[in-house]
């Protein structure tokens, strides 16, 4: 059997919980955070999210992330030309 373990400073860590207060049940966003240019290891932040005023996609949420709550998210949003389905 193969053991493996990750150097100490990429094992990943607890990060910060952006919590709805009015909504204690919301939908739980977990994202994998990590800034190469700081010597800090990476983190899972968690975003709640209100779906009632939020779209259908997980970019929706991204879109909502960054616009609404954390504006240091980043992340690429080409995806979003590839994801949308034909006119019918």
């Amino acid at each position: 059997m193969s053991e493996f373990t990750l150097p100490e400073n990429s094992k990943v860590g607890e990060g910060k919980h952006w919590a709805l207060r009015d909504r204690p049940s919301a939908p739980e966003f977990p994202i994998y955070r990590w800034d190469p240019e700081k010597n800090a290891k990476p983190r899972m932040d968690t975003f709640d999210i209100d779906r009632d005023h939020c779209g259908a996609m997980v970019l929706d949420a991204l879109n909502k992330i960054n616009d609404q709550i954390d504006p240091t998210l980043a992340f690429r949003r080409s995806c979003r030309k590839g994801s949308a389905a034909p006119a019918r």
